[in-house]
């Protein structure tokens, strides 16, 4: 199914349908190992983490959610699963694509419950032309390239995913391996919005500074 939706794209018939505003793709399939259950439906706040993602995702933007479903989504939101279950974050965004009609796509991981507001800096960077990029991650604090709080160009991603035999089991490295890639720094504020829930104590950590982290997204997506 995913090498036919590329033939589509190529093609020109998907593209006419395309525009230039972005779509979000949330990953919420992962085993959650470390944390011991569902990390999306852990709570920050009273709200789990997958909800802190979609209220900060503007309204008029369409999310894909990648992974089980749930009862309660809003209508602009579409679910669907890699095949088969648990084939990694490449394979869940490759499934996610199929649905994807924006010329742009962002992607994120559930245990990063703030980083929608890193969107603006990403598109920014996109539009750089001296970047020339196929994708734009931002940088963690410890020096780290996040590419499931990123921003990519559909079209480029599709083509990226089409090099691999097998996309289930392929790592994200393999994956920006064949794309260009910007990395940016972001400011103090920025960084705060990466804070990756991968253990209980991170989650700890979160509802301790949730206060703080929450005046840093809303404001500066909505705009």
């Amino acid at each position: 199914m995913f090498r036919i939706y590329l033939v589509v794209l190529i093609l020109g018939t998907s593209t006419k349908e395309m525009d230039n505003s972005w779509s979000a793709i949330i990953l919420t399939g992962g085993t959650s190992k470390r944390f011991g259950s569902d990390k999306a439906e852990a709570k920050i706040a009273g709200r789990a983490l997958i909800d802190h993602l979609i209220d900060a995702i503007p309204e008029q933007v369409p999310i894909i959610v990648v992974g089980p479903v749930r009862d309660n989504f809003e209508a602009r939101i579409q679910v669907t699963q890699e095949t088969p279950a648990l084939g990694g974050p490449v394979a869940a965004i490759a499934a996610g694509l199929e649905l994807v009609r924006t010329e742009l796509a962002a992607v994120f991981a559930t245990d990063m419950p703030f980083s929608p507001s890193l969107i603006p800096q990403l598109m920014n960077a996109m539009s750089n032309e001296s970047y020339e990029s196929d994708a734009v991650l931002p940088i963690d604090s410890n020096g780290f390239a996040q590419p499931l709080c990123a921003l990519y160009r559909v079209d480029a991603l599709v083509k990226a995913l089409l090099t691999f035999e097998t996309i289930s089991g392929q790592s994200m490295r393999n994956l920006l391996a064949v794309m260009r890639v910007a990395h940016i720094e972001i400011d103090n504020r920025g960084v705060r919005s990466l804070v990756d829930i991968d253990t209980q104590d991170d989650l700890i950590n979160a509802i301790s500074n949730f206060d703080d982290m929450s005046t840093i997204s809303t404001n500066e997506m909505r705009q």
